[in-house]
């Protein structure tokens, strides 16, 4: 079963100052990935979020809603300088740690129609999982051929491939949150699993307290939902990648967090 795995921007970079990438949150979590990829060889696609980068600007310019005056296009460009930035410091991280690792820019050959994917050629990123390679992919602006322009979130790339891939992956998605709270900002109440047909807990999740343009928790959850109900995954992990061993359980296939399934 291909995995597919998000490293979160809240995660790999501190979302309260602008460009400040967690190096060494980023050496430790491609350290734990390594050990496990390396022992199983398993079909693995990595992503991860902008964090301090890309989203602090996306905010600034609105650029999620469209892109259409100057001062907008300026800002998507910048977004998209940001993301890539942070790219740059995540791969070359994760192949110092040993981890095959090639980059594909979603600017480079996604493209979409009023947010969703509409154009996106995912044989390579097929090719390299053949090959025992790593792709990795994360959220950038794209031009869009009715906003102009628009960013995808590494979850709404994960969507589309999901309707590619071979057979229903499992989806991992690792960031600051322990899981998904029944009683968030309080959190003392943990959601261990939630059925994509529906949960009593589904009015108590919330988005999330940083910027983020493209959403928070509660969008992620009914994301997560909408594919396993589809069939296009087999299941889904929400959990936090800060400390502990709970990225190795999650890929170990362990209870890590609030686990999404059918």
């Amino acid at each position: 079963m291909i995995t597919l795995l998000k490293l979160g921007g809240s995660l790999i970079t501190d979302k309260n100052k602008a460009h400040t990438a967690q190096t060494d949150v980023i050496k430790r979590l491609g350290d734990e990935i390594f050990s496990v990829w390396n022992r199983e060889r398993f079909p693995l696609i990595l992503g991860h979020g902008s964090g301090s980068f890309g989203h602090i600007p996306a905010k600034r310019y609105g650029t999620r809603n469209g892109v259409r005056t100057a001062a907008e296009w300026a800002g998507f460009a910048e977004v998209h300088a940001e993301a890539t930035a942070l790219n740059r410091i995540v791969t070359d991280i994760l192949r110092e740690a040993g981890l095959p690792v090639i980059s594909f820019v979603p600017m480079d050959s996604v493209r979409t129609a009023d947010g969703r994917v509409s154009a996106w050629d995912t044989a390579v990123i097929l090719e390299c999982i053949r090959q025992d390679l790593i792709p990795l992919i994360f959220g950038d602006t794209v031009f869009d051929s009715v906003r102009g322009g628009t960013i995808l979130s590494t979850e709404d790339l994960f969507v589309h491939l999901c309707e590619t891939l071979p057979e229903p992956p499992r989806i991992l998605l690792a960031g600051l949150e322990a899981g998904v709270w029944a009683d968030f900002p309080e959190n003392t109440r943990l959601i261990p699993v939630i059925h994509a047909e529906g949960s009593d807990d589904d009015a108590a999740i919330k988005g999330s307290e940083f910027p983020d343009v493209t959403g928070g928790m509660q969008e992620k959850v009914n994301l997560m939902k909408e594919l396993i109900r589809s069939g296009r995954a087999g299941s889904a992990e929400i959990f936090s990648g800060a400390g502990g061993s709970t990225l190795l359980q999650a890929l170990n296939n362990k209870p890590a967090g609030t686990l999404i399934i059918n």
